[in-house]
């Protein structure tokens, strides 16, 4: 895979993904950036390097207004500093189901010089979100980098590994306990009003795929929500060939025929014609 896809590449533990945690929306871009940018420069997440952001670049990335990025993110990882995230897993000596609370970052640090912060990730954490294993869901940050709901990420994250299956059936306490809403919108329509629906909404015009829910009612509650998750790509289709034709067609003002024919398969995940 070229280097440009990896720099965009996700990989987050399914245990991380459905841990309980709140982190607002900065603070999500803050810790999805660093995880790519960690991929970029190919030399993994550490508990003794800290990962730098520029402001410069984290604005071009999210499309953040690039005068007021700086003073947002050292705010942002302020708070980030205090948050702590709760981690469902079994205990390999006892067999028993273990809670773990962990912290997201171990130190911070703001360089006002250069416009830039760094973060050090906790020692807990970075297993959740470095390996690659069958249990991971991987997932591309500018799929998430247009959406203003932080709920918006989480639920995307929580449905996009379901993909393949269609659908996914959520349980609205459990939904709110890993949100850390559980003391939040007491009645169903207001959760489904204030934050699913508005997630449902960003993620069908902002990600890659398309989703929908129904509820079930246990008695005459409603307990569950269950989406409806379809692919916006069709499997079947087969990409156009880049061949001469093709290429001078989608070639950039300015581009030489060679530069527009390696952007066009650096986007296709190619390393030469077919």
């Amino acid at each position: 895979m070229p280097r440009k896809d990896k720099s965009k590449l996700i990989v987050k533990s399914n245990r991380l993904i459905e841990a309980s945690y709140r982190l607002n929306l900065v603070e999500q871009q803050i810790v999805l950036f660093a995880i790519c940018l960690s991929r970029e420069e190919q030399r993994g997440l550490s508990p003794d390097t800290p990962v730098t952001i520029s402001a410069t670049a984290f604005a071009a990335q999210f499309g953040t207004n690039e005068t007021k990025v700086y003073g947002q993110l050292k705010e942002a990882i302020d708070s980030l500093y205090k948050r702590s995230v709760i981690i469902h897993d079994t205990d390999p000596k006892t067999g028993k189901a273990r809670v773990t609370e962990t912290r997201w970052i171990s130190d911070k640090s703001y360089i006002d010089g250069a416009g830039q912060i760094q973060i050090t990730f906790a020692n807990r954490i970075i297993p959740f979100i470095s390996r690659l294993e069958s249990e991971f869901t991987s997932y591309r940050l500018e799929k998430i980098g247009r959406m203003t709901s932080a709920h918006a990420v989480r639920l995307y994250e929580l449905l996009v590994q379901y993909v393949g299956l269609g659908t996914r059936e959520l349980e609205i306490a459990w939904l709110k306990a890993i949100l850390q809403l559980t003391d939040e919108y007491p009645r169903p329509d207001n959760f489904k009003r204030r934050v699913i629906d508005v997630a449902v909404s960003q993620i069908n015009v902002h990600t890659d795929i398309n989703i929908s829910y129904t509820q079930r009612k246990t008695g005459r509650m409603v307990t569950h929500l269950i989406f409806m998750i379809k692919s916006k790509l069709d499997p079947k289709a087969k990409p156009p060939k880049i061949d001469n034709a093709y290429v001078e067609k989608h070639a950039r003002p300015g581009e030489s025929y060679d530069q527009a024919l390696r952007r066009l398969l650096e986007e296709r995940g190619q390393t030469c014609i077919f």
